[in-house]
């Protein structure tokens, strides 16, 4: 149809044309001394538009002989940059397949157009990471350097990269850059987390741990171990001083306190450090210990064990708030072994021999628990019993042999009075 309507105009157009030359009967008379030259004025008008056209045509052609140039330069360009497009796809694509050598080969094939060059680099410089080569490394970030449009890429890829190789000081001080221009994002917060971690900065590790949980970019399960780690850190460093102890302990936020981990490596430590931070270690496991005991874990039952290891005196509230635990309990089972068994420890330290054998019968008929064996065996040795004393060691060191530290929750002094020399750090890669 379009063919047919441009075909249509032009005949309409001839049509109208040869109309108005044939009622056109004009003459234009050209005088050029000596000569004089007569034209009808339609071939005057066709002469003239011809003239025009030749005049147009000729600058056209002037104009484009002047741009030739020019449009070789933006055609070498053009291609360049559909190469670098090509290369800095096929290096990105090797890179995610782990072909790294590959993936730096084209990297620096896409060096060839500007528009490519720097974000190539950092591919370049990644991949070349990942083999190892640090010292091609550098040089690709130096690379990358030169176009301060990347700068924020090429940042945080620097300090990723050298948290990965634990340089964490370095990693840390790309880190203050980025954030000291005002450009600040989760991923950065993670990378400075990882280093900070790495290094030993508890504080600063908090910090960044807090900023992600505010964002909402860090998992809830992973937030709480990464708090119960860094807490850990942070208190056995004060573990040599009661007074430091007890000031880093209230430092700790309370909705913190309360977490059960936490508590029980803090009550851990007031037990072992000094006898006079056994009522600091009784609040700690009150706060973080559920009202029903029906809805204990096995983090609560180690809280329990310990909870009977913290001395206070007199023992009268510690042993009554255990029996108030114990109407709460199920008649059977692992709630109340554990219970009856801290009954019976604080009423051995308390010389409570008769009601200490008791609770620990009662714990022993619930489950036959290694540590109430043991318990038992202390009991029977210190009223002088040596025959009931050995039965009991004899079937304690049995169940302790089948028994891992992990299903028995040892992790402080097997019995009150007792001290823990070890260490509970541990630090996180």
């Amino acid at each position: 149809m379009r063919w047919l309507s441009s075909a249509l105009l032009l005949a309409l157009l001839a049509a109208v044309s040869a109309l108005f030359l044939r009622a056109n009967l004009g003459n234009i008379a050209l005088f050029v001394p000596p000569y004089r030259i007569d034209l009808s004025l339609n071939l005057a008008l066709f002469t003239l538009a011809l003239l025009l056209a030749a005049v147009y045509w000729a600058a056209r052609v002037m104009q484009k002989m002047a741009d030739f140039p020019e449009q070789v330069r933006l055609y070498r360009a053009r291609r360049e940059e559909i190469g670098g497009n090509r290369a800095l796809v096929e290096s990105v694509k090797n890179f995610l397949e782990g072909r790294f050598a590959r993936a730096e080969k084209s990297a620096r094939a896409a060096q060839s157009s500007a528009s490519t060059a720097s974000v190539a680099a950092l591919i370049g410089a990644r991949s070349a990471h990942r083999m190892q080569e640090y010292a091609r490394r550098d040089e690709w970030l130096e690379t990358a350097e030169r176009d301060a449009a990347v700068d924020t890429a090429r940042l945080v890829a620097s300090a990723e990269m050298l948290t990965e190789q634990r340089q964490n000081d370095a990693a840390l001080t790309a880190i203050g850059r980025l954030q000291g221009e005002g450009r600040r994002h989760i991923h950065a917060m993670r990378i400075a987390l990882s280093a900070n971690l790495q290094s030993g900065r508890w504080d600063d590790a908090l910090k960044a741990v807090r900023l992600l949980e505010k964002r909402n970019a860090l998992h809830p399960v992973a937030s709480r171990k990464l708090k119960h780690a860094i807490y850990r850190e942070l208190i056995v460093a004060q573990s040599h001083d009661a007074q430091a102890l007890e000031a880093m302990w209230r430092l700790i936020p309370e909705t913190d306190r309360q977490l059960p981990e936490i508590a029980l490596d803090a009550a851990r430590l007031f037990n072992a450090t000094d006898a006079a931070l056994g009522q600091l270690a009784i609040d700690a496991i009150d706060a973080a210990l559920p009202i029903a005991p029906g809805d204990w874990d096995e983090t609560a039952l180690r809280l329990i064990d310990e909870y009977s290891r913290a001395q206070v005196t007199p023992a009268r509230a510690q042993l009554e708030r255990v029996d108030d635990w114990l109407k709460l309990a199920p008649a059977m089972g692992l709630t109340r072994a554990t219970l009856s068994r801290a009954a019976g420890q604080i009423c051995f330290r308390e010389q409570l021999w008769g009601k200490s054998k008791s609770y620990l019968l009662e714990s022993l008929a619930a489950d036959a628990h290694p540590l109430t064996l043991l318990a038992l065996a202390r009991l029977a040795e210190a009223i002088g019993d040596a025959g009931e004393a050995a039965e009991y060691f004899r079937k304690a060191a049995l169940g302790l042999a089948t028994f891992s530290t992990g299903s028995l929750g040892v992790a402080g002094s097997l019995w009150p009075g007792q001290r823990d020399t070890r260490t509970t750090s541990s630090r996180l890669a």
